[in-house]
């Protein structure tokens, strides 16, 4: 019955999906559709069939559908319940998107279908139905039994964000046996009216070897949930990691307090891919101390992005990092396998364990410790000799980037040998941010940190490298930066030492390598900003052989408060420039420089710089000599330069 007097009998011998539909005679209004009788077959084979979807349109939407559904009542499941056969339908994408679905959902919706679990029999069946409100019904599922299914839960309450209530203990008591793909992936994703602690055995029928994302995002953004997440909750998963399966698992679950021990006890065996990749992202409520044990049962050689953003964010942690917490991990990098893993974990305290990382060998793999620590304010104590294992290679691009950036309670010096053998051309951003606001690092910088690297320079390869790192000290080493040769690259030596003030010395003869080609933007913009402790005279051909068309912010604020500096600036110090000016290229390159004499820059033939670009702007030069008050024609200078 369609409600507006409109009844029609459906008898279909083929079990096949059809749809149907009504037009009414006006589109506005209300009706109530009333579905009779019984279901005497279904597709057997099409795994993802449902035996009803809910996709009521108005005629200005047939392009793109939107469910008008408002409210649900009685039992589906009489209608389309369990067969003689022992056949069951599926409920794939039924109210998908019923936005103006409003009500709770009636506890004998599914009553009538007993037994026989299938592959998508619920995924997706209430998704994006933020109107429900109640609780779910604790016996929603009560008729269904069997083992798992692939797929059966995923995304069944996603987005649901008007529900509310404890998710009920028994929910999914039936369903019993290994795991199976992506189950439980996304079923409560987005439920952020949910309260209450999570059922301690609401998995507790599920036992064997993990499958992949099988609590895939199952509890992300569930918000309202409190209390410890109990640590037997995985109890009956055991054997080997599989790939993704407690990606984004409790993600954004700020009402969390703590980890439990034993959570993850039964996972032994060879990492798998993104395996615990954001498992905790973004829970502000864990109070509690990681547990020691937590990843104790995984050994063997990593996998790409395996504890990528597994406690990001978690700023509340409190505690040490656990002794050996990847400890038994051994082998070649991956790429990603520790990106972000405790990003913004300011309440962490102590210092970082001996071994952490376990027993790594081999070459180096993009993004490997990219951000690894970055933010984690709180950790006290030197860097651990040898945490990063024995590291022997080509560098890979963003392999530590960030990784201690903004770890300001870090001290004593950078151990020698950090970063392994590592030999061969750099690679895009492979140190960018690597110690960036670590201000209480003390000591030299050991002089062979970055001897191997060898070839054409990357982009963004040394980005703000020690950026802040006001209490390093010592001199810099000849070929500090290995034995770099050919075009600048985009940000190489962005910031790289900015207001490092604690260095001394002269600046070492060749420190960038032989650079020739035409310049790049922000290349050296701000690498020696602040840096008033270091002395002597600028090097000549200390940029290289540099030729073409200025780029923008090329050598902005360069030397910037470099105070101690003294001396000539060298004819030709930025090589044969020629072409139109280019925004900010000397923006305060010498800014504060007073212990500079002698003439200001010229190009290699004598003429200054101010000369060879008259009507250069404030915009492209401005500051550039800023109170380097000492130079020979500093009245000189038009006041765009100064």
């Amino acid at each position: 019955a369609w409600g507006d007097g409109t009844i029609e009998k459906i008898e279909k011998p083929s079990t096949g999906l059809v749809s149907y539909s009504h037009t009414y005679a006006q589109d506005a209004g209300n009706y109530t559709v009333k579905l009779g009788g019984k279901a005497t077959g279904y597709d057997r084979y099409v795994a993802a069939a449902s035996a009803f979807k809910a996709n009521c349109t108005t005629s200005e939407e047939t392009e793109n559908p939107t469910g008008k559904i408002s409210k649900i009542e009685g039992s589906l499941g009489k209608i389309f319940g369990t067969l003689e056969n022992g056949l069951t339908p599926s409920f794939y994408y039924s109210f998908y998107k019923c936005s103006d679905l409003t009500g709770e959902i009636p506890a004998e919706l599914f009553s009538g279908i007993n037994g026989n679990v299938r592959n998508y029999m619920f995924n997706s069946t209430f998704s994006g139905c933020k109107g429900l409100t109640g609780s779910i019904p604790e016996n929603l599922f009560a008729g269904i039994s069997g083992p798992p299914a692939q797929i059966m839960f995923t995304a069944t309450f996603s987005g649901c964000s008007g529900l509310t209530g404890s998710i009920p203990e028994n929910l999914f008591a039936g369903i019993s046996g290994a795991p199976a793909q992506n189950m439980f992936a996304s079923t409560f994703s987005g439920c952020k009216g949910l309260t209450g602690s999570i059922p301690e055995n609401l998995f507790a029928n599920i036992s064997g070897a993990p499958a992949s994302s099988m609590f895939n995002s199952t509890f992300y953004g569930c918000k309202g949930l409190t209390g410890s997440i109990p640590g037997n909750l995985f109890a009956g998963i055991s054997g080997a990691p599989a790939s993704s399966m407690f990606y984004m698992t409790f993600f954004g679950c700020t009402g969390l307090t703590a980890i439990s021990e034993g959570l993850f006890a039964g996972i032994s065996g060879a990492p798998a891919g993104s395996m615990f990749q954001s498992t905790f992202y973004g829970c502000t409520g864990l109070t509690s101390s990681i547990p020691k044990n937590l990843f104790s049962g995984i050994s063997g050689a990593p996998k790409p992005a395996m504890f990528t953003h597994t406690f990001a964010h978690c700023k509340n942690l409190t505690g040490s990092i656990p002794e050996n917490l990847f400890g038994t991990i051994s082998g070649a990098p991956a790429s990603g396998m520790f990106t972000n893993t405790f990003l913004g974990c300011s309440g962490l305290t102590g210092p970082i364990p001996e071994g952490i990382f376990g027993n790594l060998s081999g070459a180096p793999a993009s993004s490997m410790f990219y951000g690894t620590f970055s933010g984690c304010s709180g950790l006290t104590g030197s860097i651990p000799e040898g945490i990063f294992g024995n590291l022997s290679g080509a560098p890979a691009s963003s392999m530590f980037n960030g990784t201690f950036s903004g770890c300001s309670g870090l001290t004593g010096s950078i151990p020698e040998g950090i970063f392994g053998n590592l030999s061969g051309a750099p690679a895009q951003a492979m140190f960018a941010y690597t110690f960036a606001g670590c201000t209480g690092l003390t000591g030299s910088i050991p002089e062979n940190l970055f001897a191997g690297i060898s070839g054409a320079p990357a982009e963004n390869m040394f980005d703000r490298t020690f950026f802040g790192c006001s209490k390093l000290t010592g001199n810099l080493s000849e070929n500090f930066f290995g034995n770099l040769q050919g075009a600048p690259a985009d940000e190489m030596f962005i910031n790289t030492f900015y207001n490092c003030s604690g260095l001394t010395g002269s600046i070492p003869e060749g420190i960038f390598g032989d650079l020739s080609g035409t310049p790049a933007s922000f290349m050296f913009n701000g690498t020696f900003y602040g840096c008033s402790g270091l002395t002597g005279s600028i090097p000549e051909g200390i940029f290289g052989n540099l030729s073409g068309a200025p780029a923008s912010s090329m050598f902005s604020g360069t030397f910037s408060g470099c105070s101690g500096l003294t001396g000539s600036i060298p004819e030709g110090i930025f090589g044969n420039l020629s072409g139109a000016p280019a925004s900010n290229m000397f923006a305060s390159t010498f800014s504060q420089c007073r212990g500079l004499t002698g003439p200001s820059a010229r190009i290699p033939d004598g003429t200054p710089l101010y000369e060879y670009w008259p009507n250069a702007t404030r915009d492209e030069v401005g500051y550039m000599y800023s109170g380097a008050i000492n130079l020979s024609d500093f009245s000189q200078i038009p006041s765009e330069w100064r």
